[in-house]
């Protein structure tokens, strides 16, 4: 049995392989700062900066896991985004946040969600 670190670790190489092969590239995982996390920090084909959420789940008890995206959890999420942009001196970019939804098990699924927020 998994413990929750290590089912939002496989769902986030999940989502980096799926993010791979639709032709991004990944910039940064886990970018932490003091106003919280990003999971994933990619550059889509069009050069837009896409900072991305995944949720990651075992089963349906708790809900479909993009439910788990609170309007507190967007409001980190667009904080930390704007503290990266800030700190790498990024301008002139298109910014994007999307989510990746994984179900686990055999009947699993992963969801690529653009401007999910």
């Amino acid at each position: 049995m998994y413990n929750r670190q290590e089912i939002g670790k496989i769902g986030e190489d999940k989502a980096c392989e799926l993010l791979i092969k639709e032709g991004y590239s990944i910039i940064e995982r886990n970018f932490r700062c003091k106003l919280g996390e990003v999971d994933i920090i990619a550059q889509d084909r069009n050069n837009d900066l896409v900072f991305i959420e995944v949720k990651t789940r075992r089963s349906f008890e708790y809900g479909i896991p993009c439910e788990a995206i609170n309007r507190t959890k967007k409001i980190h999420i667009y904080r930390v985004a704007k503290f990266y942009i800030l700190k790498n001196k990024i301008s002139n970019r298109n910014v994007r946040f999307d989510a990746i939804e994984i179900k686990l098990g055999k009947d699993g699924f992963i969801h690529h969600i653009k401007q999910a927020f």
